[in-house]
């Protein structure tokens, strides 16, 4: 029995002392102190596992999942013709790295022994969540665990015969009683025993028998109900490595109601809008630069690009929208709330004053997506080299905007003087009928003009 309780341990629901059930004299704890399985968190998995498994081959990665013991069944007698429960409810350590255990409570002081032989090591865990599955791989292929829909089994170790130390046996209607689905293991889990176990059960007769000599050894049998798994594992089983939390979860969630407004008369929002996707940008915003045709890229920045750009983010009715879309000129962007750790924006919150607001990044993706306002097409970047900039933001939109026309002039189709683009409308004559046909400037946007044409 522990010494020291965890008082967290039993805020879980989780024992901190031994309950019922045997610990045989032969099993010797490997070592003592069994931490709590991660729990409750304020972090989320990112919504793409919701459908696509994740495969965790991070050394020191941990679950925990617990069986509880066939009572009905070891009360019949069944377990070396003992009627008491002899399996506690178990708890199975799956890290990483490391050989498999168990144990029956939590604490400083709680036991824990070899699932496994110690040569057995955890290589990989499989988490699907869609189909309510986990699979524990290890360094010898067979002994696979699989845990799925509250069922746990060893498919490729656990047969009849026991030639593994373990047992599988499905459901049975017996004239003593009806048992679930049981997984059986020798305890503790060694090559005598194994072999020992192994032999008995080619005699099914002498079973009973063959335990109890198990038994005058300190050594036994431990009978689960493989249909009473449980898996322990939270958002918090993933942060403990820098990289392992980066892939699989959001990053942590702002307070954006405590977050300081942005000084605009003193700085702005400014960022570099990297479009990985030709077919998500717009005229005005084409990431085009005849330097680099390679990469396309627009640097944006706020205040400024509300002006063009509806960020795509919660309406005040809480579905999704186009942010101060439909704003007059002068009255669409309210706040900026930029969340900052050291040197770095993590997030920034744009408040409008529709009553919309754009949280960017995307928490899972790293993008931002907008709608021109001018021509109704959609802009979509990864977001990178996200800052707060000192300076007039007027100014610096002006400026960016020039650059941005400059970079998408074509000289070779253009009237250029002193650097700057003289031209203004394009015509053209076509045949049948002859006419001339010119586009030109308006206040409205462009408007085309037909001029009919006669000969001389």
């Amino acid at each position: 029995m522990a010494k020291g309780k965890s008082v967290f341990a039993d805020l879980q629901g989780l024992p901190t002392s031994m309950g019922a059930g045997e610990i045989y004299k032969q099993l010797k704890p490997i070592s003592k102190g069994v931490d709590l399985p991660a729990s409750q968190s304020d972090r989320e998995i990112k919504k793409k596992f919701d459908t696509e498994p994740m495969s965790i081959t991070t050394d020191g990665f941990t679950i925990f999942a617990s069986l509880k013991g066939a009572s009905e069944a070891e009360k019949k007698g069944v377990n070396g013709g003992v009627p008491a429960e002899r399996t506690p409810k178990t708890y199975f350590k799956f890290t990483v790295g490391e050989t498999p255990t168990y144990s029956f409570y939590f604490g400083p002081d709680a036991p824990s022994y070899n699932f496994l032989s110690d040569t057995m090591a955890v290589t990989a865990i499989y988490i699907n969540q869609k189909d309510n599955q986990v699979n524990i791989n290890f360094n010898d292929e067979d002994a696979q665990v699989v845990i799925k829909n509250g069922k746990m089994s060893m498919p490729n170790f656990a047969n009849e015969q026991g030639t593994n130390g373990f047992v599988a046996q499905k459901a049975m209607n017996t004239a003593v009683g009806n048992f679930p689905p049981l997984l059986m293991s020798v305890a503790p889990y060694n090559a005598g025993n194994v072999l020992f176990y192994s032999k008995a059960l080619a005699d099914p007769s002498k079973m009973a028998t063959a335990v109890k000599e198990l038994n005058d050894t300190g050594a036994g049998l431990y009978f689960w109900d493989a249909t009473t798994a449980e898996v322990y594992m939270s958002p918090q089983s993933f942060t403990f490595d820098e990289a392992l939390d980066k892939a699989i979860l959001l990053p942590p969630s702002f307070d954006f109601d405590s977050a300081d407004t942005l000084d605009t008369t003193t700085s702005y929002i400014r960022f570099n809008c990297v479009i990985e996707n030709a077919s998500l940008r717009t005229n005005n915003y084409t990431g085009y630069d005849k330097q680099d045709p390679s990469i396309l890229m627009t640097t944006l920045q706020f205040p400024g690009d509300e002006s063009l750009l509806a960020p795509m983010g919660t309406s005040d009715e809480g579905t999704e929208a186009a942010c101060g879309l439909e704003a007059p000129e002068g009255r669409v962007l309210k706040s900026i709330k930029p969340v900052i750790a050291g040197a770095t924006v993590q997030q920034v919150k744009l408040e409008f004053h529709d009553g919309s607001f754009c949280i960017f990044p995307d928490a899972e993706t790293g993008l931002f997506t907008a709608t021109d306002k001018e021509t109704g097409q959609e802009l979509q970047g990864r977001v990178e080299n996200l800052i707060v900039a000192d300076g007039k933001w007027k100014e610096a939109h002006a400026e960016e905007v020039a650059n941005r026309i400059e970079r998408n002039i074509n000289a070779s189709l253009t009237v250029m003087d002193d650097g700057k683009a003289m031209t203004s409308a394009i015509a053209w004559r076509t045949n049948n009928p002859s006419q001339l046909k010119v586009i030109v400037p308006t206040d409205e946007g462009t408007k085309l003009i037909t001029i009919p044409l006669k000969e001389a």
